[in-house]
């Protein structure tokens, strides 16, 4: 009797394994010449617009089958990294968010890279919609997919429980861990070499103290002293590093985006990082020169060292508070950081009128110019640039 169960159950285990072995198979390879790997199909997530209820309606092929228009929700955020794969026998347009992008050939697979679409799109979810003069929905191919690389082997899944879902190889990730150690290293280094100035320079309290210590080498000296050039170039690569980080949510600022690579390598990322660091250095020391000219035309050449100290501490300050704080978003609430744009607006737009009110108080109590005068010095110095710079970069 026990010999007979355990035949019974070992032919049940048996047939269990067939089973399963038929639902499940390669990775389904799809694309031109099957060079990618299917991701997702949109088979099954096709919306219409209902008229009535004046919302988009799940597709259903006995109502909808005459309909020209038919749409998706795309996450571009999620699948950036992958490729939107199209294929159709009738001619169709592409649409998105309403708006017309591209005439789509028939009978030829047409490929977009999610990830430019992601960097130019300030919207973490898209509708993308297909119209064209014939109704139908059965001869339309809508995918995302993974190029499969030289040497890449499929992957066993269950169709039935499992997704083919490619491991992302972004770069960024390893990029902003590095950047992010490099910079506590350059913090460090410069403690260790200059442990009072680098103490004074992140000091809140000697930041608002209006009267700055008399014959203190970081003020008297400006960009002669070794420490406030050093300290210049750290603020420049923080300001690097920030941007790499507001970049890399898709923000176009300043309109930049067009000049980087769309595939981008741990090296190109670097150079980005180093290129941006230096030319931020540049712009600084131009500032500077700015500031030493006009302080020279209104008669301020006492206060300029004191004004571009004061200028470049508050920075130090600000900038590697909102570092922290970014990296502690990016780490922990990610969504938030897809609206970095907006959410650093006014706190940086505060940091720039607070600045220029101390920098008011701060050089007013150690010179006698008239406040006209001074007024108009700080608006050329500090508001002009920084407006100038908002519209740019929005």
């Amino acid at each position: 009797m026990g010999s007979f169960l355990t035949h019974r159950l070992h032919c049940f285990w048996i047939f269990i394994l067939f089973a399963l072995a038929g639902t499940s198979a390669f990775a389904q390879t799809t694309g031109p010449e099957d060079g990618y790997f299917l991701v997702h199909d949109f088979r099954n997530d096709w919306r219409v617009y209902d008229e009535q209820a004046k919302t988009y309606v799940p597709y259903i092929r006995e109502m909808h089958q005459q309909y020209g228009s038919y749409s998706v929700i795309l996450d571009i955020a999620q699948n950036r990294h992958y490729y939107l794969l199209y294929r159709s026998d009738q001619e169709n347009y592409l649409f998105i968010n309403g708006s017309l992008q591209k005439k789509l050939p028939e009978k030829t697979w047409t490929i977009f890279k999610l990830d430019s679409l992601y960097k130019v799109s300030p919207d973490r979810r898209v509708l993308l919609t297909l119209y064209g003069p014939q109704p139908g929905i059965d001869q339309k191919t809508l995918q995302i997919g993974h190029k499969i690389g030289v040497g890449q082997k499929p992957i066993y899944v269950s169709e039935s429980f499992l997704q083919a879902r490619p491991r992302d190889d972004s770069p960024f990730e390893d990029f902003y861990v590095l950047g992010a150690l490099l910079l506590l290293l350059a913090y460090a280094s410069i403690y260790r070499r200059f442990p009072r100035d680098f103490i004074r320079y992140l000091s809140i309290k000697d930041l608002l103290t209006i009267h700055p210590r008399e014959g203190a080498p970081l003020v008297t000296r400006g960009l002669l002293e070794i420490a406030n050039l050093l300290f210049l170039l750290l603020i420049s690569f923080v300001l690097s590093f920030l941007y790499q980080l507001i970049r890399y949510r898709g923000i176009d600022l300043f309109k930049t985006q067009a000049l980087f690579q769309q595939e981008e390598t741990m090296g190109q990322l670097f150079f980005y990082f180093i290129f941006i660091g230096v030319l931020i250095f540049i712009v600084f020391l131009l500032k500077y020169v700015m500031v030493n000219v006009l302080g020279h035309i209104y008669k301020f050449d006492k206060i300029v060292n004191i004004h571009f100290f004061k200028s470049m501490q508050s920075s130090a300050i600000f900038y590697t508070g909102i570092s922290v704080l970014m990296l502690f978003m990016l780490n922990t609430f990610p969504s938030l950081t897809f609206h970095w744009d907006n959410l650093l607006l006014i706190p940086i737009t505060g940091f720039y009128i607070g600045r220029l009110v101390l920098l008011y108080f701060s050089i007013n109590k150690l010179s006698d110019a008239k406040n006209l005068y001074l007024f108009s010095y700080l608006c050329i110095v500090e508001l002009v640039p920084f407006i100038i710079g908002l519209k740019f970069a929005l």
